[in-house]
């Protein structure tokens, strides 16, 4: 556990509760809300719910949030959906040069296969390492929000620790 206290996106929780929230229908559909980093730092977590239904209010209202940022599949395609979204108030989105530095939580530490970006964030490398370090991959895409990224490919399937996103 003390690993995750590095983590960006730590949960308060016990082994039991992740473990739990890891089994199907257990939390399935998360919303992470995050602030800007105001020294360009690791985002901070502003708020973070999790629940086994997707039409629960919170999931339904992180489809229309100031600014949807990203979502993490737990499998490739979302198949079976296990999803969760990332946002940010308007005063702090969308994307910028600067961008967000993300960090898995313990759920989702070593278990994302797929993503989405919004919020013009054009560029996402994602690292095997917490701070933003260690093996990486890298996706850009100038059409739309940013890259869909239906699978992450062999080499970062269920490695990724942490994300840097930014136009």
């Amino acid at each position: 556990m003390a690993a995750s206290a590095l983590l960006v996106l730590s949960i308060s929780t016990s082994t039991a509760a992740a473990a739990a929230a890891q089994e199907p229908g257990k939390g399935r559909f998360c919303v992470v809300e995050i602030e800007k980093a105001a020294d360009g730092g690791n985002s901070p977590v502003k708020s973070q719910t999790c629940s086994d239904d997707p039409t629960s209010a919170a999931f339904v209202a992180a489809d229309r949030p100031d600014v949807l940022l990203m979502e993490w599949f737990w499998n490739a395609y979302n198949s079976p959906p296990h999803i969760t979204r990332i946002i940010v108030s308007g005063e702090d989105g969308p994307c910028d040069s600067s961008g967000y530095r993300l960090g898995t939580n313990i759920i989702w530490d070593n278990e994302i296969s797929g993503f989405y970006t919004y919020g013009q964030c054009h560029e996402v490398t994602a690292y095997d390492g917490y701070s933003q370090d260690g093996d990486s991959a890298y996706w850009f895409s100038s059409v739309s929000d940013g890259p869909d990224v239906d699978y992450v490919g062999a080499f970062m399937n269920d490695r990724i620790s942490s994300f840097w996103i930014r136009r």
